[in-house]
């Protein structure tokens, strides 16, 4: 039996992290701007995110370059990255996060003329920020975690 041995030194990790925070920065601030560009610097990011081993910064990597694919007009694509952001943000316990994807799935939906499923990826954004938000208040949660 082998052990698994990561591909790159702890300094080789440690340059990867500080590149893939620093164009996660430039994605976020891009994305603002001109979805094109941010969604190249997110396809560097979610190759950086996947070397490292950033979950987090993997699923905004694939979320910012699913916003760039439907901005492209590339709705398939977005439906498909952004349900590859959605699994990795439910696995992390992020509703912002998954909020937004299930939004921009509604987005692609709507797109591509399936009104069907683009209000239930909208339902289904819904009850994700309603429970969100319900769980904020509920302060007494803590207690059952």
């Amino acid at each position: 039996m082998s052990s698994f041995v990561h591909p790159l030194s702890y300094g080789e990790i440690a340059n990867h992290s500080e590149r893939l925070h620093q164009r996660l920065g430039q994605a976020w601030q891009l994305l603002e701007k001109n979805p094109h560009q941010a969604s190249q610097a997110a396809r560097e990011v979610e190759h950086l995110a996947r070397t490292v081993g950033d979950n987090r910064a993997w699923a905004d990597g694939l979320f910012i370059w699913a916003v760039g694919s439907l901005y492209a007009a590339d709705a398939p694509e977005a439906i498909t990255l952004a349900s590859r952001a959605l699994a990795v943000y439910r696995f992390l316990g992020h509703p912002q996060g998954q909020w937004s994807c299930l939004s921009l799935i509604a987005a692609a939906w709507r797109y591509l003329g399936d009104a069907r499923q683009a209000q239930e990826s909208h339902r289904q954004a819904a009850f994700v920020l309603e429970n969100a938000s319900f769980e904020q208040r509920a302060i007494w949660l803590k207690w059952f975690k």
